[in-house]
């Protein structure tokens, strides 16, 4: 059976399959349990505890020249590197270029902090 994800890779450029692998990799090792969900048509795959597009916590958008990790309480995170981007009130980014950006520790801790953080905003249902 063939990953619906490694089909939607296919569609970048080799090194942004390479990178979006690598930071898919990173992601799910670093959310134990996350709901990995592909959204083909918003162009990236969201992470969540629930499996609900409203709870998204991190997502992978692979870009023509880049990919972008995304964090939806981004701002909320604590980002002693600076190196998240964005000024809205709650969502910010990293873009990465390469590989070895890819493997920067500092994604990690991020992803490891937004997944920690998320129970705090977890829609309830009514």
């Amino acid at each position: 059976m063939s990953d619906p994800i490694e089909e939607f890779f296919g569609g970048y450029p080799a090194d942004v399959q390479a990178m979006s692998r690598k930071l898919r990799a990173m992601v799910n090792q670093a959310m134990p349990d996350s709901r990995e969900t592909l959204y083909a048509k918003d162009n990236h795959i969201g992470y969540s505890a629930t499996g609900s597009y409203a709870d998204k916590i991190v997502y992978i958008c692979p870009l023509k020249d880049y990919v972008r990790l995304g964090f939806m309480w981004g701002s909320h995170l604590p980002d002693p590197d600076q190196i998240l981007v964005g000024d809205g009130k709650r969502l910010r980014h990293v873009k990465v270029y390469t590989l070895k950006e890819a493997d920067n520790p500092a994604l990690e801790k991020l992803v490891v902090a937004a997944w920690a953080d998320a129970p705090t905003h977890i829609k309830k249902k009514a």
